[in-house]
């Protein structure tokens, strides 16, 4: 191994020194201390040498949260080779595309989203069995003693994995992140809420996404115990698996935490939960006070993106009341300002672009200089979002500049629903944009132009998007309308659209 290596693996190992007998993860029925994950880990590792893989090949993941997910993860950097997280929530022909642009020479699938590969080049296939089955062909890889090889010399800014987000035209980009960066954000959100080795973390945040791996690798960073709650749980599972396993943090967005509030609380102290003003609950933090003030819970709140591995400011819910508009302060291990178009750094109280710079910035994009470029070509990562910053050094967002809906913590980007409408023949003209939504923070409006003397229903709407675009970028309001609000050269003006009001007979 490369002495000047450090990454998420680093500190891995050296905790599983430590910790030992210590639990790691909790997964179903499946509970592993740090040396039985880090034995799995070396076995897989190995295990992928003789399959040949090599660095800087992609092995896709498709798998539900879990110890095989960590397991595969972990083994993937020791080698150098590069994983793809995979969102299950896609349709298959959109995970098509991403393998096909990621050129995977491996998977490993669940069983369960076996069908969503239907329509991809996968590699070999590894079947992982949520329930552990001891016989199964990825139990025996992780538990078997295979052929030793040696590690690879590996350089210490290689990609550990490569998380697909939404492109302006609708196509994805695979950001690639560096097993360095996934560590500082793990090491910066560690410091932030002071965790050590006594938390235990209830994660619900799926691991295809940033804010439920940067709260995993924050874990591994200080050796905590990772709770993993399973994807078919619902609120009242999650929150009798919070008990049971005696969790300290989470980050449950409202969809999941809400619905708590019903049931019985928390007793004999506080239980910690993190809910990010980034989505939900900006500036609405009041609507977090019954977990303040019935079950003592401390709610923090922050902004970040796929691009800086997670979050990249935080406020405590004193201060978020307020400044309820406040994204906060940048953590210990990024740095942010305000850029003009020309890259000038702005005064505060100046509208720009929020920006930031520090080791979590990702290397860039997969197979797209371009996009690259626009990024990062001013030394700092441009975010495409708007906003300000007082004398105090808080952070405030304004508006979305590249016209991203953010629903339930999935980007959105208007086109990607566009082009559903264009090959609809009853339609005429359809544009889309996000609207306010208590439950999802934003959801997606799409306004419909029919063709004269046709019809077509909301529900006939639904079905036509289904298989087609993920589920939660379907639009859950339509409107029909006579024409659409375009400027003289054609361009849709999604702010005036978003500008209208949404009432309930709208709802799809």
């Amino acid at each position: 191994m490369n002495t000047r290596d450090f990454s998420l693996d680093t500190l891995f190992r050296a905790n599983a020194r430590r910790l030992a007998g210590r639990e790691a993860t909790i997964d179903n029925a499946q509970r592993l201390n740090w040396v039985e994950l880090s034995q799995r880990v070396d076995n897989l590792a190995q295990w992928l040498l003789t399959r040949g893989i090599e660095p800087g090949d992609r092995v896709a993941l498709l798998l539900t949260d879990g110890a095989p997910y960590v397991t595969t993860l972990l083994a993937c950097g020791r080698i150098g080779a590069i994983a793809v997280l995979l969102n299950w929530r896609l349709a298959p022909g959109e995970i098509g595309w991403i393998m096909g642009n990621a050129k995977v020479s491996m998977t490993f699938a669940s069983p369960r989203f076996a069908q969503m590969l239907s329509e991809s080049e996968t590699g070999e296939v590894v079947l992982v069995d949520e329930r552990h089955d001891p016989q199964g062909a990825f139990e025996r890889i992780v538990t078997s003693a295979q052929p030793r090889q040696n590690l690879p010399d590996l350089e210490p800014e290689r990609p550990l994995y490569m998380m697909y987000t939404s492109g302006t035209t609708g196509r994805p980009k695979g950001c690639l992140q560096a097993g360095s960066a996934i560590a500082a954000a793990a090491l910066g959100m560690c410091t932030r809420r002071g965790w050590t080795d006594k938390e235990r973390l209830l994660s619900v945040n799926p691991l295809f996404h940033v804010v439920g791996m940067q709260q995993v690798a924050a874990m591994i960073a200080c050796g905590g115990t990772m709770v993993f709650a399973q994807r078919d749980d619902d609120s009242a599972a999650i929150l009798d698996l919070l008990h049971r396993e005696q969790c300290t943090t989470t980050s449950a967005f409202p969809q999941i935490s809400f619905p708590w509030l019903q049931m019985e609380a928390v007793r004999d102290g506080a239980m910690p939960l993190t809910n990010y003003t980034g989505g939900a609950g900006m500036g609405r933090p009041q609507i977090y006070a019954p977990f303040e003030q019935l079950w003592d819970c401390r709610v923090v709140g922050g902004y970040g993106q796929t691009e800086i591995c997670g979050f990249s400011t935080a406020i405590d819910y004193p201060d978020m009341l307020e400044h309820p508009h406040s994204i906060g302060w940048p953590m210990a291990h990024v740095e942010m300002c305000i850029l003009n178009p020309d890259g000038n750094m702005l005064p505060p109280g100046e509208e720009g672009e929020i920006c930031m710079r520090g080791p979590s910035v990702m290397l860039g994009y997969w197979r797209n200089p371009e996009a690259t470029e626009a990024a990062l070509g001013h030394g700092w990562l441009r975010s495409g979002d708007l906003g300000t910053m007082d004398e105090r050094g808080l952070f405030y967002l304004l508006g979305r500049a590249k016209e991203l809906i953010k629903t339930g913590g999935e980007n959105v980007y208007p086109a990607e629903v566009d082009a559903v409408f264009a090959d609809m023949p009853e339609v005429a003209d359809a544009g889309c944009c996000g609207v306010p939504d208590n439950q999802w923070g934003e959801a997606v409006k799409a306004f419909v132009v029919l063709k004269p003397g046709m019809e077509l229903s909301r529900e006939e709407i639904t079905a036509r998007f289904k298989g087609r675009i993920a589920g939660y970028k379907r639009p859950r309001y339509v409107e029909f309308v006579d024409q659409l609000p375009r400027d003289p050269l054609g361009k849709l003006l999604r702010r005036e659209l978003s500008q209208r009001p949404v009432t309930p007979d709208q709802a799809a």
